[in-house]
């Protein structure tokens, strides 16, 4: 049988292929590639001996640690299906995963014991709980102990029988527009998506050293198999310490990660940043919202051409790419072409459209929409389907524009538009300008209620450490470029920026105390 469209015989072939190479690290802890399959075998074994059935939802509620990954290769080497459990997420959000899921079991950390003690009555569907490590005092959750259940299975080959149609993994959306939706990825959709990450966005080399710093159940997870099948080493930090992330790349000779923008301008803005020798580093994927122009150009200078960017969706999966060699700044053309969202990849159909679903031509403003293979199967609940999948293509509920070299710029997501006195502009476009400021270290541009416009422009921005700029400068410096209509009515500085599971600004939060008490939400 082919291996394409099956994720567990992707991963036995690079066991097999690179059985004493180390396959993941985290912290002193090392395991081998042999190590790795044999732990995949046990939870299999393990989970099946909890009666857990083939196709049954299983849902994984752990922090980036080792012990995630080998788990993760398990439930599906089960046959099982994951759900993915941000676990960056809260309360609310974890009963509703799986909930609406209809998950079995759960694997969790003893860190989330208080969360699960809160949701688990609410939740009887729900027939086993294993959990990982030991909870601070008296537990009120009956559990299984992750060490009981699996380590003394089995190491032979758990033989699943596993289609390319079999479902892979339940994830849900961010939630930055709304209530988030569960989507479906099947073994074959999800094949494409990783292969693809590897291939074209991550251009995975063999012995690649990934580093994961950001949250392995978002899109950092993506980059494992590509990793694995060039008989490489997968980094797993708990999470973004500047100090343990430069030391880790330093020490593990890292050659690639993946971040958020947020974490790349962190980097930049700190001072003992050159105390480090980052030299291994080759790639740099950055996604999760776009970066502004100005501070791409500073870390081109910083790091050098090594920087990928990829714009993707939970829905349309991979979109684009501006790849290392389209980040340029020898020209005022090259330059531009820093904020698009780079070019189609080359198994990717995306158009504009119109709020008919009129495809547009290139330069005019629309929904960006996609059609691929690596796309969702389904929402979880089908009848939601016709929101995001008309005529064949995905509608990402961006809003953007193609220009006459096949670049694809992204103005704003759709329902982050501010209606300002007739108006339609886009937070984006101001977020750009602010971030030339050089005191400007990040900013969010959001609209609030007001009587007479309908809505008003509100930044929100942070300071560069020891710099000052005014409300009034920043005012000014949009108002120029962009007419009065843009111009933030009020400007508030903060220390830190909101970020949700996925590590984006989180502007439901920001909107919130501004909405509260009505019909109208903006998310």
């Amino acid at each position: 049988m082919s291996t394409w469209g099956n994720l567990t015989r992707v991963f036995d072939r690079a066991c097999a292929y690179y059985p004493d190479r180390t396959a993941v690290v985290e912290g002193d802890r090392r395991i081998t590639y042999r190590e790795m399959r044999d732990w995949t075998n046990r939870i299999a074994h393990g989970l099946a001996a909890l009666g857990v059935a083939h196709g049954e939802r299983v849902g994984m509620l752990l922090p980036n640690s080792l012990e995630l990954v080998p788990t993760l290769f398990g439930i599906w080497r089960r046959g099982a299906t994951l759900v993915q459990m941000p676990a960056r997420s809260g309360i609310d959000d974890w009963r509703y995963f799986l909930r609406e899921s209809h998950a079995s079991t759960l694997i969790y950390h003893a860190q989330f014991d208080y969360a699960i003690s809160k949701i688990r009555a609410d939740l009887p569907e729900l027939k086993h709980l294993v959990r990982l490590g030991s909870p601070e005092g008296d537990s009120a959750v009956e559990a299984a102990d992750y060490d009981d259940v699996f380590s003394n299975q089995p190491t032979d080959d758990f033989s699943a029988m596993i289609t390319p149609d079999d479902i892979a993994y339940v994830a849900f959306t961010s939630g930055t527009t709304g209530v988030p939706k569960g989507i479906i990825q099947s073994h074959r959709s999800w094949s494409h998506y990783v292969i693809t990450a590897g291939l074209e966005i991550g251009d995975t080399r063999p012995g690649e050293v990934f580093a994961h710093v950001a949250p392995l159940t978002h899109f950092t997870q993506i980059f494992l198999v590509p990793t694995f099948m060039r008989g490489g080493t997968n980094v797993v930090l708990p999470g973004f310490d500047i100090e343990k992330f430069l030391t880790t790349i330093q020490q593990e000779k890292v050659t690639a990660t993946a971040v958020v923008p947020t974490i790349l301008y962190t980097l930049l803005d700190y001072p003992r940043l050159g105390d480090f020798d980052l030299s291994s580093l080759r790639t740099v994927v950055y996604a999760g919202s776009p970066m502004a122009p100005e501070r791409l150009q500073q870390a081109l200078e910083v790091f050098g051409p090594i920087f990928v960017q990829t714009y993707a969706g939970s829905e349309p999966g991979f979109t684009t790419c501006l790849r290392k060699e389209e980040h340029r700044v020898d020209s005022d053309e090259w330059i531009k072409r820093l904020s698009s969202a780079g070019r189609p990849m080359f198994h990717v159909d995306v158009s504009i459209q119109d709020e008919h679903d009129n495809i547009l031509p290139p330069g005019e403003i629309g929904e960006i929409c996609a059609r691929q293979e690596g796309q969702m199967v389904s929402y979880l609940d089908p009848e939601k389907n016709a929101e995001a999948m008309r005529g064949g293509w995905v509608h990402s509920g961006d809003i953007g524009y193609v220009d006459e070299d096949g670049y694809v710029y992204i103005v704003d997501r759709k329902k982050d538009m501010i209606v300002t006195g007739g108006m339609n502009v886009f937070p984006r476009q101001i977020e750009d300008i602010l971030q030339e400021h050089p005191a400007v270290a990040q900013c969010a541009v959001i609209g609030v209620p007001h009587e007479q416009w309908g809505e008003a422009v509100t930044a929100f921005v942070v300071r560069r450490d020891g710099a000052t700029v005014t409300a009034d400068e920043l005012v000014a410096m949009v108002k120029e470029r962009k007419g009065g209509a843009w111009a933030p009515k009020t400007v508030n500085f903060v220390d830190q920026l909101p970020l949700n599971a996925s590590g984006k600004v989180d502007k439901k939060k920001l909107r919130e105390p501004y909405w509260v008490g009505r019909t109208r939400q903006v998310s």
